[in-house]
Formats: C-alpha cells, sequence, structure tokens
C-alpha cells in the first residue's frame, strides 16, 4: 500500500467514524429522555468500575478535573449519580442512582439494536473481523 492510498483509508475511517457519531447522537435524541454521549461514556464507565471517583474518571478519560467536576455535577443533578454515603477515605465515590442505570440500559439497549440490525446479513467472519480490527484500534488508547 503507498503513502498515498494510505491517507486516503485514514480520511475515509474517519469520516465513516464521523457517521457513526453523527447516527448515535440522532438515535439518542429520539428517546424520551435522551443521554448525550457524554453522558452515556460517563455513566457506562461508573457502571463498570465499581468505586469510581472524579479523579479517576478524568484519567480514564484524559480529561482535565475540572472539565469532569461540571460532567459528574450535571449527573448528579440529573439524579443520574450520587455520591457513595461509604467513606473511601480516598475522594468521594459516585454510583449509579437507579434512574441512571435505567437511561443507561434504554440507551445502550437503542444503540445495541442499531448496531445489530446494521450489521444484519454479515458473515460471521466479517463480524469477527470488524470486532478485532476495533478492539486493536481502541487497545491504542489504553497504552
Amino acid at each position: 500500500m503507498g503513502k498515498e492510498q494510505r491517507e486516503a483509508d485514514i480520511q475515509s475511517i474517519f469520516h465513516h467514524m464521523q457517521m457513526i457519531t453523527r447516527r448515535a447522537n440522532t438515535r439518542s435524541r429520539q428517546l424520551a429522555e435522551p443521554l448525550t454521549l457524554v453522558e452515556h461514556s460517563l455513566l457506562r464507565f461508573i457502571a463498570d468500575t465499581p468505586g469510581t471517583r472524579a479523579t479517576d474518571i478524568a484519567e480514564a478519560f484524559s480529561l482535565n478535573r475540572s472539565t469532569v467536576s461540571r460532567q459528574v455535577g450535571t449527573l448528579l443533578d440529573l439524579g443520574y449519580i450520587a455520591y457513595d454515603d461509604a467513606e473511601s477515605g480516598r475522594g468521594r465515590v459516585v454510583e449509579l442512582t437507579e434512574v441512571g442505570r435505567e437511561r443507561l440500559q434504554v440507551s445502550a439497549a437503542v444503540h445495541r439494536a442499531a448496531v445489530t440490525d446494521r450489521l444484519d446479513g454479515w458473515s460471521e467472519e466479517r463480524i469477527s473481523a470488524f470486532a478485532e480490527a476495533l478492539e486493536c484500534y481502541n487497545v491504542a488508547d489504553s497504552q
């Protein structure tokens, strides 16, 4: 593969990733009580990472602490998360509320159904290859 083809492929990947994000945002807005991409991402992280604090979120997402503080404040105001009453001695732990858990489940189900629909007709091999490529792409961020 030549340099020009590589650049064209990278541009194509970027374009398609933008399209995926736009479709996800459009789907979210169609829900009765939509979650933004940021809200969904933060709620998913909190659900998947028990005992997490705002500083953990900032580190995991490579964000400024003040940015995360505002986002956590929004989630608190919406009633999607609450501070854990147990004293951890290492900062304030956040956890999903029932409302937050329900919103995340609805949002995730809508997006998962959309992915399932888009992959309808794909072979198992093609789905596996796509999953591997996405995993490889995302692993680069965790190293």
